[in-house]
């Protein structure tokens, strides 16, 4: 698209002289205010989808302004400029819609290059799939032959009451398949619960699974229901089954096979109707040939079977999910972003180590922080620092431990929002912290 013309307002003559002169010679077309007045007269016409202000200018401020042509043309693109910049007008412009927010004195360059963004977020959005083409099934969506196999699959099994195991890389989804086995099955009126292995210590597995008395242990004030009878009539779905510890196995197992089980503290036996699912993103074989999990009771969990695609092997189901997570982002914060047709390539092209939750967890990312209106390429790269020399992608582990890393640096360290960013318990993330440690000679995560 052409250049649009720009609109510069500042009470300094000598700074809207430099700027016009700078401007016009990049081959834009520029009018000049240097009152509050005559710009908001031009603001009313109309005329300019691009404005840069100052904050301070005479009776009226650069908000003023922002909040007029904004309210006059929610498309327009409006920069501001400050030598006295505070946290509070710095809110105050990124509230109003500000599509940028520049300290005085200016450098030209940097100017530029906010200018030039702004041009490519005015141009027409690329088209993008249609709402209709975006239905799901239980939350996921996609429709590769791989997907669909996974959909027949939990169609097949919701009408089963055998264990399923879940087999795929973190980040695909496999909760997700869980909950739609339960919800597609008789028991869908009962509870779902779902329960972290890699989130218990060794010590408080029985309590946590099958409850304790009151006086069973120090600490146990009060009886104390595990998620088996929580879940009585419905579905206990076990993710990172692989974590569960040896000396508990042969429990879990019992327990399978028998339908029964006793809290912690009695002496009587309970039964259990509920449903078991689990998942792994191990390999539970190899566990085995390591004598860390039971071989019986691998048999046990795997009755029946999905294995859930990673995103890299369906990368025409990218596209849908990009798109339904930034409309979803987009509805919670107010804003109108998409991505450049260059970006969406490069979503399409990249790899994905984290799959589907690295996906959602970009999107949502990018939406906060970019200004509405275009998502460029660059963008889109620096966030995912795609083609880094030295990455292995080939490893399943440490595709794992460079996304963690990745996150962690992110969140500047803090390991709660990491977890959150990753879709696990933060108990979860230290777990797996210690063990990339043991297997490390790098030196600990921050």
């Amino acid at each position: 698209m052409p250049n649009p013309a720009i609109l510069v307002i500042d009470d300094d003559t000598s700074i809207t002289t430099t700027l016009s002169t700078f401007l016009r010679a990049k081959g834009y077309a520029v009018t000049v205010a240097n009152d509050s007045d005559e710009a908001l007269e031009l603001v009313s016409a109309d005329h300019h989808r691009l404005i840069l202000c100052d904050i301070y200018i005479d009776r009226l401020t650069g908000l003023d302004i922002l909040h007029a042509a904004r309210e006059r043309n929610p498309e327009t693109r409006v920069i501001l400029m400050t030598a006295r910049g505070s946290i509070g007008t710095t809110v105050d412009a990124e509230e109003g819609g500000a599509f940028d927010y520049l300290a005085k004195p200016l450098d030209l360059k940097d100017l530029l290059a906010v200018i030039e963004r702004a041009t490519r977020n005015l141009a027409v959005p690329p088209e993008q799939p249609a709402d209709g083409d975006l239905q799901e099934f239980g939350g996921m969506i996609g429709f590769s032959p791989a997907m669909v196999e996974v959909y027949k699959r939990i169609a097949r099994f919701a009408k089963s009451e055998e264990t399923v195991l879940i087999l795929g890389e973190s980040g695909v989804g496999k909760e997700l398949v869980a909950k739609a086995i339960h919800d597609h099955s008789n028991r869908s009126k009962k509870p779902f619960i779902a329960f972290d292995s890699g989130a218990v210590t060794g010590s408080l597995w029985e309590a946590e699974i099958f409850g304790a008395l009151k006086g069973a242990f120090t600490g146990a004030d009060r009886d104390r229901p595990g998620i088996i009878e929580a879940a009585q009539g419905g579905t206990v779905f076990f993710d990172e089954v692989g974590e569960i510890p040896l000396e508990f196995q042969a429990k879990l197992l019992r327990f399978l096979q028998e339908k029964e089980y006793r809290p912690v503290g009695s002496n009587k036996l309970r039964h259990a109707d509920v449903r078991v699912l689990a998942a792994t993103n191990r390999g539970l074989e190899e566990m085995v040939r390591n004598e860390i999990f039971r071989e019986d009771l691998m048999y046990r969990l795997n009755v029946l079977r999905i294995e859930v695609p990673p995103l890299r092997s369906r990368r025409s189901d990218i596209p849908f999910l990009v798109k339904r997570f930034l409309d979803d982002a987009c509805e919670k914060s107010g804003k109108r972003l998409w991505f450049e047709t260059a970006a969406g390539s490069l979503l399409t092209q990249y790899d994905w180590p984290g799959n589907v939750r690295q996906v959602q967890s970009l999107v949502r990312r990018l939406v906060a922080m970019e200004p509405p209106g275009a998502i460029p390429a660059e963008v889109v790269q620096r966030e995912l620092d795609v083609g880094e020399p030295g990455d292995d992608v080939t490893d399943l582990d440490a595709v794992e431990r460079q996304h963690i890393l990745r996150v962690l640096e992110q969140t500047e360290g803090n390991k709660t929002r990491a977890a959150e960013v990753l879709g696990i318990q933060r108990r979860t993330l230290y777990k797996k912290l210690a063990r990339m440690q043991r297997g490390s000679n790098d030196p600990p995560a921050p």
